[in-house]
């Protein structure tokens, strides 16, 4: 069953408070399997989240290296936590370190692929839908809507002026860094020119059609909302909050 776009929001928030309020890295590699779990009962695509990881990999390393080294002796209850690995000056690394280390690295793998399942294939109309219901100001939903709608023709845009300069004879990918750098400003010159002059097309087209009159958006169709669907996103969104107060109140997945 392919969950909707609020049922994914409340998996995105539950996965947040969680996250944040979990420090042992067991807990939390608890809630990256809760949330894979959820993707593949929706049968959505894995690989596709793999790009992010991927490109976020560099990030995990940096992470988990300087939390393994700066975790303070404050933040660790356990005395085997305290026991030094390897040291480096004034640079300890500890076990504990090691775990905080792992902790952020979770936090952030579940974060990736719980606000990945939260947008894969949404479209503007699931945005806007949402939008109208709750009753949010009709400029911030054209400026969501938009920005949306936006990011596939702009990647797309970036392509064909790439393959466009490319047929001139520019080398892009060819040089060091700096070269690079001054080569792709013929990309990104050209690219944010089209962009304004789609954001004021768009800006003419919305005033012409008097967009903006009234306070609240209406919606042509109805969404029925599955009660399944209702009772999956109250029940994550339950089990949340009560990782936050078990956190709270009993020390659930401290480190």
């Amino acid at each position: 069953m392919r969950l909707g776009l609020p049922a994914r929001l409340a998996v995105l928030v539950a996965t947040t408070l969680a996250v944040m309020s979990f420090t042992h890295p067991l807990w939390n590699f608890g809630v990256l399997c809760v949330v894979l779990g959820l993707a593949i009962w929706q049968r959505l695509p894995l690989a596709a989240v793999w790009p992010l990881i991927r490109a976020s990999l560099a990030v995990f390393v940096l992470v988990g290296f300087c939390a393994a080294f700066a975790t303070s002796d404050r933040v660790l209850h356990d005395p085997a936590h305290l026991q030094v690995l390897a040291q480096w000056g004034p640079l300890r690394f500890t076990v504990g370190g090691v775990l905080m280390g792992g902790t952020f690295v979770l936090r952030m793998l579940a974060m990736i692929v719980a606000t990945w399942m939260a947008i894969y294939q949404i479209s503007v109309d699931d945005v806007l839908d949402l939008a109208a219901r709750w009753r949010l100001p009709s400029w911030l939903s054209i400026l969501i809507g938009s920005a949306m709608a936006a990011l596939p023709n702009l990647a797309r845009r970036h392509e064909q002026i790439r393959q466009a300069q490319q047929a001139r004879g520019q080398r892009l990918d060819s040089g060091g860094p700096v070269e690079r750098w001054k080569a792709n400003a013929a990309i990104v010159v050209p690219l944010i020119t089209s962009s304004l002059l789609t954001a004021e097309s768009l800006g003419v087209a919305l005033s012409v059609r008097g967009y903006g009159a009234h306070r609240t958006m209406t919606v042509m169709h109805d969404v029925v909302r599955r009660p399944q669907e209702v009772a999956l996103s109250i029940l994550v969104l339950a089990l949340g909050v009560c990782a936050v107060a078990g956190r709270l109140a009993w020390g659930w997945g401290r480190l």
